[in-house]
């Protein structure tokens, strides 16, 4: 016999923390907030021209509260397009980590598709799920995945397992976790057909993306200095010749390349950078250049993640496709107290009406205007530039 389909919803996570506070379900007391809601002030970027762009016109970005939730006999359910349902005790669905993300088509969750859900493997353990589905991501795999390890370390709940995507094994991943000191042994790989029932499902809190339209939000601050810290203080010295200046390169990425790399490296080879290829360097030795730098130019890309780890002063130059601008580098560069400049790759440009940038326009290449190039960077070098 299997389970039943969840009848109901709550909207959010603190939904579901409310309700059973309300209700003195078990294990309610064990959910606590952990960081209030946050504004953090932004500084505004720097460019060769005002930075007219919606993207930049913010002054704040909102960091939501932060807090684990607890779902004694809570079920996880992963539907063969491997979208996955978090169901409480009361089997209703917990919507927000369930999706993950918005847009249009994403309207019904396939949970709902199903007349039942197969038989729920039940185990006696705590099991923390700190999985996201865009977790292949450099840059979501640490701000919504590892940053949630936090959450649960600050909640002194002992946790047996650690449930995460099984999406590809990035190397990144395995040294991450093995830095944090969450061993292999603990990891659990979610899989399409998978029907969990714990003796305690820990949920941290995440935040929802929102595509259509493209609402972009802030890896959280505390995250960000969470895994600074977690990760400058395992890394050892940084050599005294490591390079200053240095640009990422995306020659071997498979989309959002630079039409112009060549040109790009020369110009920045002559002025004194050293070009870079994160792909083919263990982690540390990228935190180690990171934190290491002066000035860094790269093309908007997971490898700015990175930034976390300079140290606060550190010049950023990001290059953007036109049409597709998202802030979220511009975001963490403030939570780290970086000098944050921005250059707008060649082509038409979307009208500003058409919002902050069109997400199906994500893997544009990106064609850098020589002549501005060299201002900015010149300008940045020199300190003349606001």
């Amino acid at each position: 016999m299997g389970e039943a389909t969840p009848k109901g919803v709550y909207p959010t996570l603190w939904d579901w923390v409310e309700q059973s506070r309300a209700g003195l379900f078990r294990d309610h007391e064990m959910q606590n907030v952990m960081y209030m809601e946050e504004a953090v002030r932004l500084t505004k970027p720097k460019g060769i021209k005002p930075p007219d762009h919606p993207a930049f016109e913010n002054e704040a970005v909102t960091i939501p509260k932060a807090y684990v939730a607890v779902l004694p006999q809570g079920r996880y359910w992963v539907a063969e397009n491997k979208m996955a349902a978090v169901i409480a005790p009361d089997n209703k669905i917990v919507m927000d980590v369930s999706m993950q993300y918005r847009r249009q088509d994403d309207a019904i969750h396939p949970v709902y598709k199903r007349s039942e859900l197969p038989p729920a493997n039940s185990t006696g353990d705590t099991v923390a799920l700190i999985n996201f589905i865009w977790d292949n991501n450099y840059y979501h795999w640490l701000g919504d995945v590892l940053g949630r390890l936090h959450l649960l370390e600050r909640s002194g709940i002992r946790v047996d397992k650690y449930m995460v995507t099984g999406k590809g094994s990035p190397k990144y991943k395995s040294e991450t976790l093995a830095m944090l000191g969450v061993p292999e042994k603990k990891i659990v790989k979610s899989k399409p057909g998978m029907h969990l029932k714990p003796r305690r499902l820990v949920v941290p809190s995440l935040a929802t993306y929102r595509l259509q339209p493209f609402v972009p939000h802030s890896m959280p601050k505390w995250a960000s200095h969470y895994l600074r810290n977690a990760f400058l203080s395992q890394i050892g010295h940084v050599p005294a010749d490591s390079p200053k200046c240095i640009y990422i390169s995306r020659k071997y990425a498979a989309v959002r390349k630079m039409t112009n790399e060549d040109d790009v490296s020369k110009l920045l080879g002559d002025i004194g950078f050293q070009e870079v290829v994160l792909e083919s360097l263990p982690l540390a030795e990228q935190i180690k250049l990171f934190a290491g730098a002066e000035l860094i130019v790269a093309p908007h890309g997971a490898g700015l993640a990175n930034l976390m780890f300079c140290r606060p002063g550190t010049k950023v130059l990001e290059l953007f496709a036109p049409n597709y601008v998202h802030p979220v580098y511009w975001y963490l560069s403030n939570h780290i107290g970086l000098d944050y400049y921005y250059l707008f790759g060649e082509g038409e440009r979307l009208p500003i009406m058409a919002g902050i940038g069109n997400c199906d326009c994500r893997t544009d290449n990106i064609t850098v205007n020589m002549e501005q190039l060299f201002e900015t960077v010149y300008e940045m070098k020199t300190g003349g530039l606001e």
